[in-house]
């Protein structure tokens, strides 16, 4: 009976160790990747200019290099592709375009960093 208790104590005690480990490695993760995309104007209108602003952050610090990010405009369902773009100082990257079709429109900001991939997408219905 003696050596039953034993075990169970070593047995809880084993557990309880691992129970610490694995919290202790949830209190180190890795800093997140974080995208924002936005507009300006706010309210995107046909044939006027729109720049879309995507910020890119890793845990506090801002992205500006070694990021590969692309916008992609989407009209009606067609793709126009992937539109590579270059970053400002501060981590901030931008597209200008202009919508002259009426319609369901998106656009996705993809960016890929250290092995993470985001794509926030903006949706928006334009009519004439």
């Amino acid at each position: 009976m003696r050596l039953i208790v034993t075990v169970l104590v070593l047995f809880m005690l084993l557990l309880a160790g691992c129970s610490n480990s694995a919290n202790q490695q949830t209190n180190s993760e890795e800093p997140k990747l974080k995208v924002t995309l936005e507009s300006d104007p706010k309210q995107i209108q046909l044939n006027e200019k729109v720049t879309f602003t995507s910020k890119v952050t890793y845990g506090t610090e801002n992205v500006s290099e070694e990021a590969k990010v692309t916008f992609e405009v989407i009209e009606n369902g067609v793709s126009f592709g992937r539109l590579p773009v270059e970053p400002n100082a501060d981590g901030i990257y931008q597209l200008d375009v202009k919508f002259v079709e009426p319609g369901e429109h998106q656009v996705i900001a993809h960016v890929d960093y250290q092995g993470l991939h985001e794509m926030p997408i903006l949706s928006f219905h334009l009519t004439e």
